[in-house]
């Protein structure tokens, strides 16, 4: 009963902040900006103030206390928000196989997400220009941003704009303290316990398919990639890239799931899922 009514009045703090933040921006910030600029730059300047700041801002304080609390099949945005889908495991020998088997089967690996990689890949998105190696953002699986990824331009210009990608994070030992304390971990030893036990590395990933260069995040507004609704065909793709650069020794799926029905980061995107997690052993 306390933690509910803590919970109630944490839900009302965090509603207070954010309405006088926005009575902040529309009634002194909009109008002291568009005495020095144009209106146009003004209503700029507030929505990426309200976009890249104020919103995230107020979410990383809200999940300070109503933390995410669900079963793994997606992986989350640094909010804990959904994102991807949760599809396909590969077994490689070590971080050097995967990369060698991806290279091999035509994947690029992508660039770390830095300062100056992120503004090639802005300008390869808004020149059409190549960049096929441009970094993905961070998303994240047991509290950890992806380990690596992997993608292919899917436009003439090889540019960011559209790509099949995939990113990947490696299942770390059971006995880790750190990961063993995840309340959700048991999810996934069960799914692939019969791989953890081998001299062998589990990467566990999230496939999806960026088929237009522009969306919005309906949480923040923030501007991001539109995906495709259908996350399966990309992981079949994945495998199917594997298979005919003759890199696999076995493919198959753990017990499907429930199919699932969820809103990835953008608004135009719902993803829809068999709930099954395909794992590729490679040669």
């Amino acid at each position: 009963m306390v933690t509910r009514i803590f919970r109630i009045l944490w839900r009302g703090l965090i509603f207070l902040l954010g309405s006088l933040s926005l009575w902040f921006v529309v009634t002194k910030f909009i109008p002291y900006v568009d005495r020095r600029v144009p209106l146009f730059f003004a209503l700029l300047a507030a929505y990426c103030v309200l976009a890249y700041l104020v919103i995230p801002s107020l979410i990383r304080l809200f999940r300070l206390v109503i933390k995410p609390n669900h079963i793994p099949n997606y992986v989350t945005t640094s909010d804990g928000w959904p994102s991807d889908p949760v599809n396909i495991a590969i077994v490689a020998k070590n971080k050097k196989g995967l990369i060698e088997a991806m290279k091999a089967a035509g994947w690029y690996k992508a660039d770390d997400l830095t300062f100056r990689s992120g503004l090639r890949e802005l300008r390869s998105i808004v020149m059409n220009s190549p960049y096929p190696e441009a970094p993905l953002s961070n998303l994240y699986l047991f509290g950890q941003k992806q380990d690596i990824g992997f993608e292919i331009p899917t436009n003439r210009a090889g540019s960011a704009r559209t790509r099949h990608h995939v990113r990947f994070w490696r299942v770390r030992d059971p006995s880790d303290r750190h990961v063993a304390a995840h309340p959700h971990l048991s999810f996934w030893q069960q799914q692939l316990h019969t791989l953890l036990n081998r001299r062998s590395d589990v990467w566990v990933g999230a496939a999806t398919e960026e088929v237009t260069p522009l969306d919005i995040q309906w949480y923040t507004g923030r501007l991001t990639h539109g995906g495709s609704h259908n996350s399966d065909r990309e992981r079949d793709f994945i495998i199917q890239t594997l298979k005919d650069s003759g890199r696999t020794r076995r493919v198959y799926s753990t017990d499907p799931g429930e199919e699932i029905t969820f809103r990835g980061q953008q608004f135009r995107t719902i993803y829809v899922t068999d709930g099954s997690v395909k794992v590729v052993e490679l040669r």
